[in-house]
């Protein structure tokens, strides 16, 4: 069900200007974090951490994209997560992408805002506050920071690559252990640096920039992804399954970002060899 590009113009205004409300908030809490107190709760599916910031802004969001396009469908995090994924032209919103640090006063957090067609994301915008960084694509224009045109890092060496392994923080010991095993292998390699970040969207945002060569992650959600993924093809990456370097599934809870499908292959031959899909999905 394609749009056209008229469309997607007012489409992109419509999640930035989203977005920028929204970050304005999250940045003005994390300013008065010290005299706000904080109602932090666990998730009803037991995964992660939700504060009154989360559902309040969620609400900000989707009272905007409705209003500028009432007929796409939403997808969210809090409140309408839900919702089938079809071929309709779908918002996908994570509205603090990195709770966690949001509640510690981190950087690392952001509004992450996708609409996706046929499945595949066409536009991503990403704004992370305490960064002052907004991250924007249109599916075949290209990739933007604060309208200036990024592009993936030129490093085709895993050795002079620095790659993204979330530390599996509440997950069971199989889960533990096969992320340690992971990270022996990189760090043995080696790599140039193993680092992580609390925003999923983040991390694969620091790749489209050339800060970063690869990312890879099970147990994400399509909100988390969708808006990055975007904006990581876009400024010349790949985005893909953890175990299939040829599509991308939305709704499969697997993630492989890199620079080059070169490196994404280690990623994922890595991924495989420990068994990280199956330890985490039992699939």
């Amino acid at each position: 069900m394609p749009i056209n590009n008229c469309e997607l113009d007012a489409a992109l205004q419509l999640a930035l200007r989203a977005a920028h409300g929204v970050a304005c908030t999250i940045d003005k809490a994390i300013e008065e974090r010290d005299t706000t107190l904080l109602d932090i709760q666990t998730r009803e599916n037991g995964e992660g951490l939700i504060t009154q910031y989360d559902k309040q802004c969620e609400e900000e969001i989707i009272a905007i994209l409705r209003l500028g396009a009432p007929s796409y469908d939403i997808i969210s995090e809090e409140l309408h997560s839900d919702t089938v994924l079809t071929d309709a032209p779908t918002w996908m919103v994570s509205t603090i992408n990195g709770t966690s640090s949001f509640i510690h006063g981190l950087f690392d957090c952001c509004v992450s805002i996708a609409l996706v067609v046929d499945k595949e994301p066409v536009i991503g915008v990403v704004n992370a506050p305490r960064l002052h960084e907004v991250y924007s694509a249109i599916r075949g224009r290209g990739a933007y920071l604060n309208g200036q045109r990024i592009r993936v890092s030129e490093t085709r060496s895993i050795n002079q690559s620095v790659v993204y392994l979330h530390n599996p923080c509440g997950e069971g010991e199989v889960v533990v252990n096969t992320v340690i095993e992971m990270q022996k292998e990189f760090t043995r390699m080696p790599v140039h640096a193993l680092r992580v970040h609390g925003s999923v969207a983040l991390d694969m945002c620091f790749i489209a920039t050339g800060r970063a060569e690869l990312f890879l992650k099970v147990g994400v959600d399509p909100w988390d992804v969708a808006a990055a993924t975007a904006i990581v093809r876009e400024a010349g990456g790949v985005v893909h399954d953890i175990d299939n370097l040829n599509i991308l599934d939305l709704t499969t809870c697997t993630v492989c970002c890199a620079n080059s499908s070169e490196i994404s292959n280690i990623g994922v031959g890595v991924a495989a060899k420990h068994g990280y899909k199956k330890s985490v999905l039992g699939c």
